[in-house]
Parts: structure tokens; sequence; C-alpha cells
């Protein structure tokens, strides 16, 4: 087994792997606070920084003021200004509730419609379609006609101005210089990474120290802070209950699962096959699963080809419905035709409402954990009891009927 250097493993310190999941979450989860407060101290950089000191003094008056008169609107609108450091450590200060967002990340998009909070959304991520699917058309009518002021790494700076948001809600690669010229318009931009652990190096492909417990924290962070931002705090402590009883059914069937006796799953998806500090890793593990990837030593995303899978030897191969593409070519092309998972059948579209994707969705954990643990393991998680919390999830949160199908 390939590891990165100095990685805690659940081997390596005597305990099953039931074990260090729970100790790995109780350490970070006890220090998490949410909403309004923060994690380590702020990593915040400035596209200005060549500017002469002058401009500089004046910019920070500018700031200043613009504060002190968000403060005084704040006061006369009746809302509450909280302050907190966001995922990327960068200090934050916004008047909530929020009734104008923007919001540049499919992921906070996503869990904002199901708090219910689609009223206070103005504007969109460009790639919303692609990254979350036709699903949303029903969740959020009319949202084809939002517009879409940039997406996860590029921004139009002055469409989002006139678009007059109360905030901005960034993903971990928005532009940084694009991120500082919104907030000196006095806008606020919170990034949303759902992971712990604060910035990262390189926002795809994450070094952490315990990637299930950052993951854990990130998504509660992240679902407990938009909660608040848009005034669904209440709807936010539900979703994240229903993530965890739906934790507990799986720990229940497949936590206690020994290591040799576990499916070595890769999973692949537009191109790129997931490694170490990848959400979906943990979502293997905790589905009774291993990463194949990550067991051979990949960190963050690779490209992948057959020869480079062919090298790991899954017994399961994993695709996602919103890229076809994979799924496709794994299963026609000839230069696949020789893995042991094609050959015995398991490769596996996993659909849209699992999510097994490199950062988690709030779904990804209420039900994709699930949907993968009876997946691999049938008679230990029914298909019914997959069905029955996919039915209602999406009645409770989404407001629509579930439409899936779980076989």
């Amino acid at each position: 087994m390939v590891r990165k250097d100095n990685r805690v493993t659940p081997e390596s310190q005597g305990m099953s792997r039931r074990s260090f999941l729970k100790v790995g979450a109780a350490s970070v989860g006890a220090a998490a606070v949410f909403g309004i407060a923060g994690c380590s101290q702020p990593a915040q950089t400035s596209s200005s920084a060549s500017s002469s000191q002058g401009s500089a003094s004046a910019a920070s008056a500018q700031a200043s003021s613009a504060s002190a008169s968000a403060a005084s609107a704040s006061a006369a609108s009746g809302k509450t200004q909280i302050s907190f450091k966001d995922q990327n450590d960068y200090d934050v200060t916004v008047s909530i509730p929020c009734e104008r967002m923007v919001v540049l990340q499919h992921h906070s998009l996503d869990m904002l419609c199901q708090l219910g909070a689609q009223d206070s959304i103005v504007g969109i991520v460009d790639s919303w379609q692609k990254n979350l699917g036709d699903y949303m058309n029903d969740v959020f009518p009319g949202i084809d006609q939002l517009p879409m002021p940039g997406g996860l790494d590029t921004w139009n700076v002055e469409q989002i101005a006139e678009l007059n948001p109360d905030v901005v809600i960034a993903a971990s690669q928005a532009p940084e210089d694009a991120m500082q010229q919104v907030r000196d318009l006095g806008i606020p931009v919170v990034v949303v990474s759902l992971r712990g652990e604060g910035k990262q190096a390189e926002a795809q492909n994450p070094r952490l120290a315990d990637a299930d417990a950052a993951y854990t924290e990130g998504c509660e962070w992240a679902i407990k802070t938009l909660g608040q931002l848009s005034g669904k705090d209440d709807v936010a402590e539900e979703i994240w209950n229903f993530c965890l009883d739906s934790r507990s059914i799986v720990d229940a069937a497949v936590g206690d699962i020994h290591d040799d006796e576990r499916v070595k799953v890769a999973v692949l998806a537009n191109g790129i096959a997931y490694g170490n500090d990848k959400y979906v890793g943990c979502q293997l593990l905790r589905s009774g699963a291993v990463n194949a990837a990550a067991l051979a030593g990949v960190q963050g995303n690779t490209d992948y080809n057959a020869e480079l899978v062919a090298t790991w030897n899954p017994q399961a191969i994993i695709t996602q419905d919103r890229y076809p593409d994979d799924y496709k070519t794994i299963t026609t092309d000839p230069q696949y035709a020789e893995l042991q998972a094609v050959k015995d059948g398991k490769v596996i579209e996993a659909p849209y409402w699992t999510k097994p994707w490199g950062n988690p969705d709030t779904d990804s954990i209420a039900l994709g954990e699930l949907w993968l643990a009876h997946t691999f393991y049938p008679e230990k998680v029914t298909a019914s009891q997959v069905e029955e919390k996919a039915k209602s999830f999406y009645q409770q949160f989404y407001g629509i009927e579930f439409t899936g199908k779980v076989e």
C-alpha cells in the first residue's frame, strides 16, 4: 500500500476503520464553531500590492467608510451584522439575512436550494447545469433565466456589481484579484471550499492532515453558514441531522468490514481520477470500500487512461452520470476490455443524487454514502432503505418528488 509520508492511518494506529473515523471526526469537530467563528489566521492577499502607500491609504479609508455605512444600514434595516473567517481563512463581515446573493460555486447553489433560499439568489455560477444537472430546473424554476456573472475561477466584477448583492459566495479557486475588487466595492465575499483545515496551496489538490474529518467539518460549516446567511438556520440544522442519521445507518452496516474484505474502487469522472485527500475517497471508506487510486499513491486529481487504471486493478469502477463519456469509453473502448472491473460488469454510473465528488455536497453524505454501501453490499444496506431516504430528502429539502432509481 502506497501512502503519503507521515500520513496517519488506522493501520499505523492499531485501530479499526470505524474507530479511526470517529477519533478523526471528534478531533476537529471539537474545535469547529460555525457561522460566526473561524479556523486559523487569515491568509488574505491584495491585488494592489504594488500600489503606492498613498493609494493604499485611500483604499483603506474607503473600505472603512464602506464598513461604517454597512453597519449603519444593518441597524436601520433590522439586520444583524456578523463576522467570521471563511474556508480560505479570509475575514468576512456581513449583514444577515442576505436578500441578494450571487452564488459562484455549484455546491453552495445546490445547498441554498435545499435550504429553500431560491428567492434570495440573483446571480449564479455559469457551470451550474453541467456540474449539477437538469434536476435544478425543477428545484429552482427560472434558474436558467438568472444572470451568470462568473464561473468557479473567472469573474466579471462589473456584472457582479450591477446585481447589487449583499454577499458573493465563491469557490476556493476563485480569482484573488477579482475577489479583492468586489470587496473593495463594499460587497462581502465568502469562500466555501467544503473543507476544514483552511486555505490550501492548490485548491483542487489539497493536502490534508485528516481528510475525513476535514470534509465532515467543512460540509457542516458550509450548510450551517449558508443557513445563517440566508436566514434558514433551522433548516440547515435539519439537513445536517439528516446527514448524520444516514451515516449512522451506513456505519452500523459496513463500518467494521475488515481491510482485506473491502472492495477496491476507482472513481473516474470527466477524464480524471480522484486520489488522496479528495472527498470521494472518504465516501468510499465510509461505505465499505477503498480508493484504488489513493492506494497507488495518487495525490489529488490525475488524468487517467486504460493503462494507468490497469495498474490499480480496481474491482469496481464508479463514473458519474453528469459526465456520460467516461462510462461509454470504459465500457466500449477495447483498451479497457481487459480490466477486471469491465469483465465482471462492475462499471457503475453513479446517479446525480449520490454526488461522489472531489468535495462533498450534503446529499453526498445523506444519500451518496448510503447508495455506495448498498451498491457494494446489498445484503447489508437494502435498496428500500436507500430509496426511503432519498424520497424523504427530496421531499423535505428540495420540495420535489424523488424520481431516481435504486437498483
